[in-house]
């Protein structure tokens, strides 16, 4: 696109028609004036600091997130953005605008939440979060469900995630088989009352093959979205960091550290957290249908009831898996403060901290020893140990803000590319 003002973007032809689709089409002319009113705010300072802050626009029913009400509700005005956005970390919390939310002919904040993550929603989910994100003047980032666009002081970008699923074509398969076991997911969903409520053999037997389906669909683009989420928390910390994940056992691999900081046992919270919300997403999608793996009076057997039942307890449950997902990325996005590596392995346990890297190998394409020649000791280090591993995943964020990946195949073919989110 030429260079234009960020509510132009509503013009563009793939924009449009996302926002024709049903579950956006009433939101349309908030995003306007949401886009409008951002862009003047991000050219203010706050003592001296630039803005930072985003703003979702929410359904006014149905929320992708728990949102704290304000009493009454702000104007969305740029002299309030000006004075509320210090308080709030724009990759972690956000302002609440709803369709609706007017007074007189003013727009209105109607309270803050934790920041909808789209990058981890699933396809699947029907209602979307619109987020609009300012980062410093004239720049904005504008999310519509699975899309991200950055707008950088005149010039729209496209921030495609299609390069970061594909890294788990050969992981996937063992997240699936996991949540596919019974006794490893029954008790992702919990009901008040209920505690943690039972399989009904019957109906598992009837859907389990769907249910594994929906799994492995959704998996990568969770996987990818739990590196996008702990890359953009390493750039939060304006300091760098590098992460990888290694084939199980890491620790026999002593050719690859210096020095390391391990864990008595591998930490499971991380894993855990993915693996919940992938069961989780999963159980909704059936539960769309009218596919109740549960067993009768756990909920109501009228459609009708079930729908309520699926909207006000299966999606909650749902939504607050991505918030306790990504605090899990955020503790690993704070390991990387620290010289070295973190080291996951590649079911994202954790393992080490702190690694630092020593192979040697210069067995490198010819294109990545190109790149590295301009780059720093701690690109060279992680890309030639991830040489070293086949299946193995790297990432570097550079003090900058700059985000690298590398990845070796299975058949040792190694491949880079940066990370533009």
């Amino acid at each position: 696109m030429e260079k234009l003002d960020p509510v132009s973007v509503l013009n563009d032809e793939r924009v449009a028609t996302l926002l024709n689709d049903s579950s956006y089409s009433a939101r349309r002319e908030l995003l306007k004036e949401v886009l409008r009113i951002s862009f003047i705010a991000g050219l203010h300072l706050n003592e001296g600091r630039q803005l930072r802050f985003a703003i979702a626009i929410e359904d006014s029913v149905l929320k992708t997130t728990r949102v704290d009400r304000f009493d009454p509700p702000i104007p969305l005005e740029a002299r309030y953005l000006q004075s509320l956005s210090p308080a709030l970390s724009e990759n972690v919390d956000c302002f609440i605008v709803e369709e609706g939310a007017r007074h007189g002919n003013t727009l209105m904040i109607v309270g803050t939440a934790a920041l909808p993550q789209a990058q981890l929603l699933p396809s699947s989910m029907y209602l979307r979060p619109l987020v609009v994100s300012v980062n410093g003047p004239g720049r904005i980032y504008l999310e519509i469900g699975d899309v991200k666009i950055a707008y950088d002081r005149g010039d729209w970008t496209d921030c495609s995630r299609s390069r970061v699923e594909s890294l788990w074509k050969e992981i996937a398969p063992a997240f699936v088989g996991k949540v596919s076991t019974p006794c490893n997911f029954s008790n992702g969903l919990t009901y008040g009352l209920y505690g943690h409520p039972s399989l009904d053999v019957n109906s598992w037997e009837s859907y389990k093959s769907d249910y594994a389906n929906y799994a492995q669909e959704y998996c990568p683009t969770l996987l990818g979205g739990v590196i996008e989420v702990i890359v953009r928390e390493i750039q939060r910390a304006d300091h760098g960091g590098a992460f990888m994940l290694l084939p199980s056992p890491v620790r026999s691999d002593n050719n690859l550290f210096q020095e390391r900081r391990w864990y008595s046992g591998i930490r499971q919270e991380l894993s855990e957290a993915i693996h919940k919300s992938l069961a989780l997403n999963t159980i909704y999608i059936l539960a769309s249908q009218g596919k109740w793996i549960y067993p009768e009076g756990v909920l109501p057997t009228q459609p009708d009831d079930l729908r309520y039942w699926v909207d006000r307890i299966v999606y909650p449950q749902l939504t607050n898996s991505f918030i306790d997902l990504r605090s899990q990325c955020q503790r690993i996005a704070h390991l990387a403060n620290a010289d070295g590596a973190v080291v996951l392995n590649t079911m994202f346990g954790l393992e080490a901290f702190s690694a630092k890297l020593k192979c040697e190998t210069n067995n490198l394409p010819a294109e990545l020893a190109l790149f590295l020649g301009s780059r720093g000791n701690r690109h060279n280090s992680m890309a030639r140990a991830i040489a070293t591993v086949p299946s193995s995943i790297g990432v570097v964020v550079s003090q900058d803000g700059n985000a690298v990946c590398f990845h070796n195949s299975p058949e040792n073919d190694v491949e880079f590319f940066e990370l533009i989110l």
